[in-house]
This record gives structure tokens, sequence and C-alpha cells, in this order.
């Protein structure tokens, strides 16, 4: 954000995403209360840190016949703040101070007499004694002056043609929910008669108008390489205002986008990607959902299940008694194994399953569908066991407590490790130390199966500068890259692809047997 070189005792904001689309809450206000009934009492308002603001905030007063000012705001509640003490003149406790002003910018937003009330190095505390401030009001405004400052940032770095690129992909956004609508409400009543030529309906829509879509999103991807830093941040802010409030329909988009659980891939974002029912608001919605389901990399998402499914079923299929030992590694909702079991595998050697992750909410859905098929489709016949691990890769890779140790020496000895999704999100560095990590837990002749997103122009575009959601995508060469110095040498290294080619995995054996 440009700051106002009028006004230098205000430190400079470092720039930051602008704000999003949706009208969320501002962030939650800071209130200290000690004591109790019949116990003293200390009651601080609530306030608001002057850094949580989208714009800077400042003061200017008359104090002993100087004029103060622009002082930086640090902190401000309903009948006061806090601010950098000037270097003339001295403010102790019990100062009055005239004319003073709280802006937003150069804005006032407040002003009248106050008093000082305490003082430390380099800080005041100053006494509103003329009113209080409304400080949800003052959140409100200061976001919308964000925003217009956006804008004309927006206006000024951003290429005329890029920012009629996504009108464009708006527009065509609107005209679609313009005519699905129409259809929706002149529908016939018959509820089978309505559900087949709704399914005609978005079949050809997605074949004619999904077409275009997908050609605008890779169109405008290669025209984003050519944003300077600063640009990518204001075209992600223009990107996610224009389209946002028309994606978000469609529950797969919202999901991706609101992060409920804090992070986009997460467990039941992946089972929206392999949903038979369409899931949205209304027809416009259902029929986004299902032109979310046709981009590359959701495809990608579906194919790489296969690639996985097919390791496993190769290592638990074989003619063997010997027991085998599999590991999945940020195993999300294990949709790979619940499609293994809820088929008619040949399994007969005794095999585990231990599922990793984070997230608890994604185990327990995992262990809830796996127990399931276990126990009603195959009527605990098959000599098959599933232990959910609650653990994160740091804990894996650098346990500092006995659990944690305890924990990781059972992981020893595996005949499969594999990971489809979580390399997305690993730096190089680290990702070549979990690469060397978890060959270290393969037994001889185990194989290690790592999965990374190729970059897809027709996705990667959205999940960049609307979705916010970034991925590390890697190449052949970066996937044989993580191979680079396992010790002992791996018996085979190769990298291959899914079916859309768009998921490059990295396919390592470890040398020995048994």
């Amino acid at each position: 954000m440009s700051k106002d070189t009028r006004r230098p005792s205000v430190p400079p904001r470092p720039s930051s995403q602008p704000p999003r689309y949706s009208s969320r809450p501002p962030p939650p206000l800071h209130t200290d209360f000690v004591g109790g009934v019949g116990a003293g009492v200390r009651f601080r308002p609530v306030r608001i840190p002057a850094a949580e603001l989208p714009v800077d905030l400042a003061c200017r007063f008359r104090a002993d016949g100087f004029d103060v000012g622009p002082l930086a705001v640090l902190d401000l509640g309903p009948a006061g703040f806090a601010a950098t003490a000037p270097s003339e003149p001295a403010l102790p406790p019990g100062s009055a101070i005239d004319g003073l002003e709280l802006l937003l910018r150069d804005r006032v937003v407040w002003s009248g007499a106050a008093t000082v009330v305490h003082g430390s190095p380099g800080r005041i505390g100053v006494r509103f004694d003329s009113g209080t401030i409304d400080l949800r009001q003052l959140h409100i405004e200061a976001t919308f002056d964000a925003r217009l400052l956006m804008l004309g940032e927006q206006r000024e770095r951003l290429p005329a043609e890029w920012r009629a690129r996504v009108s464009d992909l708006r527009q065509l956004l609107e005209d679609a929910r313009l005519e699905v609508e129409r259809f929706e409400r002149a529908g016939d009543e018959d509820p089978l008669r309505r559900s087949a030529e709704e399914g005609a309906l978005l079949e050809g829509l997605r074949a004619r108008w999904g077409a275009e879509y997908y050609d605008a999103l890779s169109a405008l991807h290669e025209q984003s390489k050519s944003l300077d830093e600063r640009a990518r941040v204001l075209a992600s802010s223009y990107a996610e205002s224009a389209l946002m409030p028309l994606l978000s329909a469609c529950h797969l988009h919202r999901r991706a986008y609101e992060k409920p659980l804090g992070y986009a891939g997460d467990y039941r974002l992946m089972e929206f990607h392999f949903a038979d029912e369409r899931i949205g608001d209304g027809l416009f919605g259902r029929f986004l959902f299902s032109i979310a389901q046709g981009y590359t990399l959701t495809r990608t998402v579906v194919a790489r299940e296969l690639v996985t499914r097919t390791a496993i079923r190769q290592l638990v299929e074989e003619d063997t008694m010997e027991p085998a030992r599999v590991l999945s590694v940020a195993a999300g909702p294990a949709i790979e194994l619940r499609h293994l079991l809820g088929g008619s595998p040949n399994i007969v050697r005794p095999v585990e399953f231990l599922l990793l992750d984070q997230d608890d909410a994604a185990l327990e859905t995992a262990h809830r569908h796996l127990t399931r098929l276990l126990l009603e489709r195959h009527h605990g016949e098959l000599p098959v066991t599933v232990t959910c691990l609650h653990f994160s890769i740091r804990q894996l890779l650098k346990p500092t407590t006995p659990e944690e140790r305890e924990v990781v020496s059972t992981l020893e000895g595996l005949d499969l490790i594999y990971s489809a999704g979580l390399y997305d999100y690993l730096p190089d560095a680290f990702a070549t130390w979990l690469t060397r990590g978890l060959y270290a837990q393969l037994r001889g002749g185990g194989r290690l199966l790592l999965g990374n997103m190729v970059e897809a122009p027709d996705t990667t575009w959205l999940m960049d500068y609307v979705l916010d959601w970034p991925l590390y995508y890697r190449t052949d060469a970066s996937m044989w890259a993580l191979a680079a110095g396992l010790s002992p040498p791996p018996a085979s290294t190769r990298v291959v692809h899914d079916a859309t080619g768009h998921c490059v995995f990295l396919d390592v054996a470890r040398p020995g047997a048994g």
C-alpha cells in the first residue's frame, strides 16, 4: 500500500494481501477482565491493535503551545488510545491536549479534547474527554478506505487488457447464471422429468460454455505471468472481488476459498472431487460444481488416486502370507483405500494400513468408512487392520517427546509409503528432507511413491488469483532431484505420470528384500 509522504512520523505499513471480497467480520476485539464478585476488578475496554486495520491510523493535536503529529496510533479503544510519544513536548500523565484529531490516512474520523493518562518510553496513553468512538464503524470505514486505495492502484498497475479479460470472465459467469436460473424458474413440475432435463442442460452447457470458460482461465494464466510481485497482489484482490460472488454458489469453489478447517485442500474438499452428486446453491451452483469437476487439476485428483490404489493393490494381492505394512502420509479421507476395499480385492496376506494425518476429522472420516467396508461388505473376513495416527510431519521427522519417538519407532520396516497430496505444499528443502526420512523407514525391497501436481493453466490461475490456493508445482526434473542423495542408493528410481499427465510421481524402491 503506497505511503503518504506527508506523514513521516507514521511508520510505513508493509505490503499485504488486500481485503478479500467476502463480508467477513473484523478481527476480534480484545478485552481484559480480572476479578469477580467481592474482589478487586481491573477492566480494560475492547480495543483494536492498529496493525489489524487495513490502513494507517494516526493522531495530531496541540499541547503546551506545540503542534504535535501526526503520530502513529498503536492501539485504540472506545474511550482512548495509545500512540508513539512525541520527541517534544514531554507529556507526563495529566497533560491536557487540545484539538485532538484521529486520522484514517488524511481523513479526520474523531476530534475533541483529551488527557494523557500514562506514559512509557516511546509510548503515551490518551483518554478522550469528549465522547467515545465506535470501533466497529471505524473498522468498516478503514476497510472501505483500503478498498478505494486498492482500486486506484489496481487501475494504475494492472494492464487494461488484463482487467478486461477478468471482466469478460465475470460476464461469462453472469450470462450462464441468468440462463440457468431462467431454465430453473420455468422447470417441469414432474421431478423425474425435471431431473433428466436438468442433466441434459448441464451436460450441454459444460460442453459448449465450459470450453470457453476453461480457455478464458488459461488465457489469464498466460497473461498473468508478466505481472510483478505487487501487481500479482493487486490482481488477486481484483479477481476475487469480481468472480467469487458468482463462484461461491458452488460448494467446491466456496470451500476452497473459505477454508473452514484453515487450509484449502481439506478432506471434505477432496471428497467433493469424487462426488457423483452435484452440490451447490440452486441449479447455477450445481452447474458450477460440474464445471469445477472438469478443471484439469480436479480430474488429476481423481486420476492420481488410481495410481496409488494400483500400487496398493499390487502389494496386498501378492500370493504370500508374509505380512505387509502400508503407510499413507497426509492420508486425508483415504479415498484410494475406500475404493480398494469397496470392490472385491483378493487379499490373503495380513495387511496393516497406517494412516497419518494432522487433521483428526480426516482420520475420523477415513476410519469410519473403512471400518464399515471391512465389517459390512467383507464381514470382517479380510486380514486387514487400519491404524490412524494423529501425527504431524514435523513429529514424524523430528520427534521430541518419548511418546512421539515411540510412534515413530513403530513406523519402521514398511513395505509401501505413499503420498499424493502433501508435496504440493512443501518447498524443495523440506520436500527433500521428508523424502530422505520416509525412504529410511522402508524395509529392504520397500517402495516409496510420492505425487506432486504439475501446473495446469485452466486451474492454476483460478487457484492462485481467486481461491488463494497456491501450490508448489513440480516437473519430472524436480521430482528426480528429490531422489538425489538417498542412502543406500535405490534399487530403482523412476518418474511416472497419472492419466491426465498433471500429477508426476517419484517411484523409488529400496534395495534388498525381507
